[in-house]
């Protein structure tokens, strides 16, 4: 079952942030004079984004961005994830200045909507990082999660991961047009309740057939994407459920046009697809809408 609601974080002190650029193929270089201008064009963004998802009668929860120093906090999916079973776990993050996200307000927030919060980020003092759900595909109906091996993806905590949820690790790596290791499996994989948007051409050729098989095993039409669809954010893509029991597939405006019509073809026999212009918080932070989502489940 998809999240019925998100909890987003409003970008203010956005830009584009110099330490997560070295692994993030899809960022944009900060360029000088350019952070206001960048700033504003991302908070209508976000308000876009997130009135669209209200209009459409999905729980939205918001906080805003602490002003300096969070220019990645947009993401908050990569900090947390939430879950059924009244568990939330909170996760190590490879970049310095994104380890700031965690804010106690927010912490507060979910201990009081869930039952345990289990805290991996001790993880960073060995060097160790795992980014929540741009890390880890969540296959809840098939106890399966996908996860794309990279420096934000460690495999000793995916398993650990897998352990504690009782899950089957799928374990693989991805890499982009340029041949370099794509960053978070969430740009890769989406599951939808009765397809995946997959890249199976940036999967390692040893891993293709294994996670091409699982997708199909839990029977969803695998729906496969390529690289330059990729690149296009056409695998950060997210399903919700709104309070009407509707499912929506929600992301940009971007990935929405590089669909081909048999693709948007598909995914519309499940699912409508709602879309919102991001076009300055994907160049700058190199995320698009799956990212600003963290589901709460």
């Amino acid at each position: 079952m998809a999240a019925r609601g998100v909890l987003m974080v409003e970008p203010i002190g956005f830009g584009s942030n110099p330490e997560t650029q070295r692994d993030n193929a899809f960022q944009l270089a900060a360029t000088e004079g350019w952070r206001e201008s960048v700033e504003t064009s991302a908070r209508a963004e976000f308000r876009e984004f997130r009135d669209t998802l209200l209009e459409r009668n999905v729980e939205v929860v918001t906080f805003a961005a602490q002003r300096e120093g969070s220019p990645d906090a947009t993401f908050p999916n990569n900090w947390f994830s939430t879950h059924r079973d009244g568990r939330v776990v909170v996760y190590p993050l490879k970049a310095e200045n994104r380890r700031r996200e965690r804010r106690p307000e927010i912490v507060a927030y979910l201990n009081d909507r869930y039952d345990e919060v289990i805290d991996l980020s001790a993880a960073e003092e060995r060097g160790q990082f795992l980014e929540g759900t741009g890390s880890l595909v969540i296959d809840d109906r098939e106890r399966v999660v996908y996860a794309s091996e990279s420096s934000r993806t460690h495999s000793d905590l995916v398993h650990e991961w897998c352990r504690l949820f009782d899950v089957t690790p799928v374990l693989f790596t991805s890499h982009d047009r340029e041949g370099r290791v794509v960053y978070h499996t969430n740009v890769v994989l989406s599951l939808g309740s009765d397809f995946a948007v997959v890249c199976l051409e940036a999967v390692e050729p040893s891993s293709r057939d294994d996670v091409h098989a699982r997708l199909e095993q839990s029977g969803r039409e695998v729906i496969d994407i390529t690289i330059d669809q990729m690149h296009e954010f056409c695998g950060n893509v997210l399903e919700l459920e709104n309070a009407s029991g509707d499912r929506l597939l929600v992301g940009s405006s971007r990935a929405a046009r590089a669909f081909t019509d048999e693709q948007r073809s598909a995914i519309q026999k499940s699912a409508y697809f709602v879309s919102v212009s991001l076009d300055t918080i994907e160049k700058h932070g190199g995320g698009s809408a799956r990212c600003m989502l963290a589901e709460l489940n």
